[in-house]
């Protein structure tokens, strides 16, 4: 089958907690996923669903649906067939699914990438196992044509940790089905001042991946490339996605516009909230404050008060165990046990598909062909791929 061209309908699911259970009985989870992946199977195809070529991997599945109300028939009978299902005890399968409406891209080998399909997946992120939650544009679509006993909750207004515009969240609702759920794990669930992107995030997996993982192997983790490769936009969304291991927040601290070294320091205070205390210098103030927090600093632009910012960060970090820096600079910050990280230029598939997702919103339904998609290819090449 096909893949549905334009304005299609996506389902996203994977198993909650997985981890785990493949570190209980990896012997029983061979057979437990296997047959999570008939039942998802069976109702994507039951009703007309098509599940893309190289997406999707592990638990998770990924399906496309040319109508909305299809995909969230596909949803509710896995959900219903995956409670019915008698897992073994300790090793129930439970299943977060969420829904979403957009337009599709369909790149090489009939992978789908945009930005409809990463929102999906970040609002699939904030579910939990055995719920099914879909996007405002999902639900207007649904809603007058609901199944029989189906009914739609609304969770609110949240910020996905896409770092786009706040989404309404509904959740699927059914006698069968359990309804109680924590609220889910939105950007809003943890403090921040993130702030919010224009535009979306497209590509760079493999770098959100590998610098991920260096930020939990160290305390301090500075993002170095030539101006315009795209550092703040990864930090921002490694921060984004690592928001809800910091009990105390994520504050994002941008000295583009600082000018004078001495006033690093004051920046993160006003940013905080702190003042300075009387006859104490203001450092000794965010070490004194920062002591029994748990905290990520995104230190921004940091090239051209490098070495005040070095020393601000190596005294707070020895003051602060539960503090966590990701910075951004041409350079490292020179600073024992950072780790730094060259962001590489974006892949050819990522830099095309920027490159005309930025040009459809200059001219909308843009759709390149032949001698065209020849040049775009070059104006990459000839750009290095830098997204700037």
């Amino acid at each position: 089958m096909r893949l549905p061209t334009g304005t299609v309908s996506f389902l996203l699911t994977d198993i909650e907690g997985s981890t785990k259970l493949w570190e209980a009985n990896p012997g029983a989870m061979v057979t437990l996923v296997a047959r999570h992946d008939q039942i998802l199977a069976d109702a994507v195809s039951h009703h007309g669903g098509v599940r893309p070529v190289e997406q999707g991997e592990g638990d998770s599945v990924v399906a496309v649906f040319g109508v909305a109300r299809d995909a969230l028939a596909a949803a509710l009978e896995a959900q219903l067939a995956l409670a019915a299902e008698p897992w073994p005890k300790d090793m129930t399968v439970r299943v977060r699914m969420a829904l979403h409406t957009g337009d599709v891209q369909v790149g090489e080998r009939g992978k789908i990438s945009g930005p409809a399909i990463i929102r999906c997946a970040r609002l699939r992120a904030t579910a939990y196992g055995g719920q099914t939650v879909l996007t405002q544009s999902m639900r207007d679509l649904v809603v007058d044509r609901l199944p029989d006993d189906v009914g739609l909750l609304d969770l609110g207004l949240h910020r996905l940790k896409d770092l786009g515009r706040p989404e309404g969240v509904w959740q699927v609702c059914h006698p069968g089905l359990p309804r109680d759920f924590p609220p889910i794990k939105s950007l809003d669930s943890s403090p921040n001042n993130l702030p919010v992107q224009l535009s979306s995030f497209i590509g760079r997996e493999h770098e959100l991946a590998e610098l991920g993982e260096l930020s939990q192997r160290s305390r301090l983790v500075t993002v170095t490339g030539s101006g315009g490769c795209g550092k703040t936009r990864l930090a921002l969304q490694v921060a984004a996605d690592s928001a809800h291991l910091h009990a105390d927040g994520t504050r994002w601290i941008d000295f583009s516009h600082v000018i004078d070294g001495e006033l690093v320091p004051h920046a993160v205070a006003a940013t905080l909230g702190l003042r300075q205390e009387p006859e104490h210098p203001i450092l000794q103030t965010l070490e004194q404050q920062l002591s029994n927090h748990k905290v990520l600093l995104i230190l921004d632009n940091c090239e051209h008060v490098l070495e005040r910012v070095a020393e601000m960060t190596e005294r707070l970090l020895k003051a602060a165990p539960g503090l966590q820096v990701i910075a951004t600079s041409r350079e490292p910050l020179g600073v024992p046990g950072e780790i730094a990280y060259r962001v590489p230029a974006l892949d050819r598939e990522a830099a095309m598909g920027l490159f005309l997702e930025r040009a459809t919103e200059v001219r909308p339904g843009f759709a390149p062909k032949g001698e065209e998609i020849d040049a775009i290819v070059e104006i990459c090449r000839q750009l290095d791929r830098l997204p700037l």
